[in-house]
Parts: structure tokens; sequence; C-alpha cells
């Protein structure tokens, strides 16, 4: 006969061994809740938790929408072979459940009364569940053969004691499995992990609000450029999709240095943000520099002012080779009439060539070579006009710095102005406390304009220092610039002369050979200007003479 406190000490055993399994079993299901992101599969895993720890038979778990009605998110009847909705099921068919009827809260539906009451309802018994409306009940049993019997309702609540939606268990079952009321000590239990269920679908959500809220941000940024130049507005819009396609393209490559990188979608959201942001600062950046379309351009183009000069001049000509004329004809000199007639008529078409000439230069669209440097300050220096008695330059000394000005339309001081947007750039995002998934989003958006010699702004990173996305956003900042067709200051220019501006920026080593490659051999470009700009830009390009391209092997 084995002794009396050897049993005892084999019963502890067993009951710490239980209860050792059933705190694992509880660990693990706290953690199922607290870890799973997805919304939609939260609910689900919400309810069948819930179901596994009451042993229920049945159960549905319900959100509520927009327009106060409680939308089934997932039905389960294990007897009935029932999966409806949730990540795996099929879908839920079954209408909406309004909470309020007439403005009235829905008193008869049990899992509206317990949504709007927040109140826990437990029934033995939903066939003797007066004052509730059970008919929805009976007549599904009567369809399937099924017989609902006991019934948990529970809300959930979010942080702030707000309803977010409700679960409902049928039938618990003993170890008979025979249905059996809820205790109020299963109910306390199921209770507490329905509450650990609400705080993580809480959280899903506040996270997911989160992001919407900091990408809508982020493009309100772009929004709000878009407000101060249009132009620039479109290159924030564009870049971020370009920079996508172009990272997909270098995620796909399977041959080449850049075969082992790899993107997930966290990591394309992070691209996508700093895309987004990547020309923040231009939202600092004066008017009158970012909206520059022509050289003299201030508040307006000053090449009107210059031509009222042209105009002053060529009246004081006229005025003076007429009095030149008349004194002639009085003296009876009709060969010096005829002279200064002749000059005059030179005179005056000269002057309309040099007119020409600054109106043309000041477009600022090609090169500006050093004969048209030198014409333009002889033609400063050549005409006087007379304002107030005093004598006048045709061109000032800001006109002059402005109308020689080789390429563009901005001279360097306007151009260290417009690369502040960098700094500026960067105190806002440095002062953007990024969550760790955002953590590389500074980074990415600042690599735009470095370039892999170190000679780049605005920490002057070379290649090593930059990483793969951060490098391929400055290809992808230059194309759009190039192709863009809402600039005012230039014509879109043919995919071959951007490809060949992009190679040359290459061979200088100013932009990544292999992303370069990749971007051309994945025709990322050809899919762009398909896009976003306009097909007719897509004329031959030479591959075998383009500077900077060496196919992948």
């Amino acid at each position: 006969m084995v002794p009396s406190n050897i049993l005892k000490s084999s019963k502890h055993m067993r009951q710490h061994i239980k209860d050792k399994t059933n705190l694992q079993h509880f660990i693990d299901i706290s953690i199922r809740l607290t870890t799973e992101k997805n919304s939609s599969k939260l609910l689900d895993e919400i309810l069948q938790v819930v179901m596994s720890i009451a042993n229920s038979d049945a159960g549905s778990i319900y959100s509520i929408t927009s327009n106060k009605q409680l939308k089934f998110e997932t039905v389960i009847n294990k007897s009935l072979n029932l999966y409806l909705g949730g990540t795996l099921g099929g879908p839920v068919d079954f209408p909406n459940i309004d909470l309020f009827i007439d403005g009235k809260p829905n008193e008869t539906a049990i899992v509206a009364h317990s949504a709007n009451s927040g109140e826990v309802i437990n029934i033995p018994d939903v066939y003797d569940a007066l004052p509730f409306d059970m008919s929805a009940a009976r007549k599904m049993d009567a369809l399937t053969g099924y017989r609902s019997e006991s019934m948990l309702t529970i809300p959930l609540k979010d942080h702030e004691d707000d309803i977010i939606g409700v679960i409902q268990l049928i039938n618990v079952k003993d170890a008979q499995n025979k249905n059996i009321p809820f205790s109020e000590e299963l109910v306390t239990l199921i209770r507490s992990f329905a509450s650990l269920g609400a705080i993580s679908l809480t959280n899903s959500t506040l996270i997911k609000g989160m992001e919407d809220l900091f990408s809508t941000f982020a493009e309100t940024i772009a929004m709000a450029i878009d407000e101060k130049s249009p132009h620039t507005g479109g290159h924030c819009k564009r870049v971020p999709a370009l920079t996508l396609m172009l990272a997909d393209a270098v995620h796909d490559i399977n041959k080449g240095p850049l075969a082992s990188f790899s993107m997930s979608e966290a990591d394309r959201h992070e691209l996508d943000i700093a895309g987004w942001l990547h020309d923040c600062g231009k939202i600092a950046t004066p008017d009158h520099i970012m909206e520059k379309s022509t050289k003299l351009e201030t508040i307006f183009d000053r090449i009107k002012y210059v031509d009222a000069k042209f105009e002053i001049i060529s009246r004081d000509l006229k005025i003076a080779y007429q009095q030149k004329i008349i004194c002639a004809m009085k003296l009876q000199k009709p060969i010096e009439v005829q002279q200064f007639e002749r000059l005059l008529d030179t005179e005056l078409k000269q002057l309309a060539l040099d007119r020409a000439l600054l109106q043309r230069v000041n477009v600022g669209g090609e090169f500006l070579g050093d004969a048209e440097l030198e014409h333009i300050e002889r033609i400063a220096n050549k005409y006087q006009l007379i304002i107030n008695d005093i004598n006048t330059p045709l061109l000032s000394a800001d006109e002059v710095e402005n109308l020689t000005i080789r390429r563009g339309t901005l001279t360097e001081a306007e151009r260290e102005v417009m690369k502040r947007h960098m700094d500026v750039t960067k105190n806002i995002l440095d002062a953007l406390p990024f969550p760790k998934h955002l953590s590389n989003v500074t980074e990415y958006a600042l690599g735009h304009h470095e370039k892999l010699d170190g000679t780049g702004y605005p920490r002057g990173l070379t290649k090593e220092q930059m990483s793969v996305p951060a490098r391929l956003m400055a290809i992808t900042d230059i194309f759009e610039a190039l192709s863009a067709v809402d600039r005012p200051y230039k014509k879109a220019k043919p995919v071959s002369e951007c490809l060949f501006i992009l190679g040359s920026m290459v061979a200088k080593n100013h932009l990544d050979a292999d992303i370069f490659a990749i971007f051309i051999e994945s025709q990322v470009y050809k899919n762009y200007i398909n896009e976003y700009a306009n097909p007719e830009q897509l004329d031959e390009v030479d591959f075998d003479n383009l500077p900077g391209y060496t196919p992948i092997s």
C-alpha cells in the first residue's frame, strides 16, 4: 500500500505541473494578443483566444462602424464547421446590427445592448433570454439543427473606456462536452483576456492612426510647397514615386553588385516617407528665388524695365538725329541729311539687335559662351540714358551679373540660398522624433544632393558613407528635374539627353554606376516617363556611347 504522504506529494506535483502548463498557455496567449499588428487579424485572434479559454463551441466578434452599427468580423461554430470572416474564412454576409433605432438605443439585440451599456451579459439559456430578441438565433437554430444555449456577451473597451467592439460566445462545454453555463470565475478570466485583446486592438489602431497621420503630414508638406511653388510641388510628389520604382527594380535584380539588396514593405514605407520629405526645407526658400524663371526676374521680370530703357535710348537717338537733320535742312545740305538718316537707321537696327540679345539670354535655357558674355559687357558700357539730368548706364551692375549667368537663371549667391534648403530640411528632420522603423528617413532624404566623391551637400558624404536608398534617391531626384514638363525656366529634355547628363555625372563619380545601370536595364526611366511625364520625350538612346553606363553582368 502506498503511503498517504507519497500520494499527497504526487497529487501536489501533478497540480503543480498542471498549473505551470496553464500559466505557460496563458503566457503564450498573451504574447499572441500583444504582438499581432494587423487589426483585422487581431480581431480574429481575440475571438479564437477567448473561445479557447472558455472552451466554447461558437462565437462572434463585432466591430463598431462609423455609422453606429455592429459589423460581424468573424463568426465561428465548431459543431457546424463554420468559419466566416477573419483572415482565412469566407465572407460574412450577415447584415450589420443597428446600435440605435429611431434615435434610441437598440434594447432588443443583446450585442447592441452590451455595446450601448458597456455591460457584460451572461445568459444560461438564450431561449429564456427575455426581453432580448432571440428570434434570429432561433431561426438559425431551426435552419441548422443547432441548439444555442449558454451565451456570454462582452463589450471591448479602449483606453478611454469607449466601446470598440463586442465578443459573443455560445455554448461553453464541460469535460464531457456538454453545454453548461458560464461560471463567474470563467467570465472573469475571459474578461481579462478580452480586455488584453482590446488593449492590443487599441494599440494597433493607434499605431495605424499615427502612421496614417505622419504619412499624410509628409504629403501635406509637399502640398504646402505646391501652393508656394507649383513646379516644385510636382517634384515633391513625383520623386517618391520614381524612387520606389527604382528601389523595386534594385530589389528585384538578381545579378551584379546589388543582387543581395532587398526591401520589406516597412522599408518601402520608410523610403516613401523620405521621398515626400526630401525637399521639405524648400518651404523656407524665398519665393523670388524658387520661382525665378528668367535671369532678371525678382518679384517681376526686369527685362521689361530694360526694354523701357531701350525705348528711352531709342527715343533720345531719334530726337538727337532729328535735331541734326533739321539743322542740315536749314543749311540746305541734303547730303548731310541723308547721312544722318542712314546713321540713325544703322544705330536703331543695332539697338534692336542688342535688345533682342538681352531678351534671348534672359531666358537662361542654354549655356552662355564667352562671345555672348563679352557682348553683354559691351552693351552695358555702350549705352547711356539721362534720367533726372543724370547719366545712367543701360544696365546696372546687378543686371549685368544676372544676364551673364552662364547656365540657368540663378546667380551664385542665389544658388547658395537655394542650397540652404538642405540645411533647413536637415534641421526639420533632425527635430522630428522618428520611431525606430522610420529611423533612416533623415539619411535617405538628405542623400539626394550628396555625391559619391564627397563633394556634395549638406554633409559631404562619400559612397561608403551612404546607403543604397540614399544613393538611388540622388539619381531619381536629378532625373525627375531633368525630365519635368512643368518647369517655368526650361523645356523638358528628351530622355537621351537626361540619361547622357546622368551618365556624365556617373563618369565623374558623382552618382552610383550600379544603380544607374539598373535604372537603364530595368527600363525604370521609360516606365516613369510614360506615367508621369510626356511619352514624346522617349527618343532613341545610344547606349553603346552613353557615358557612365556599363551593362550588368
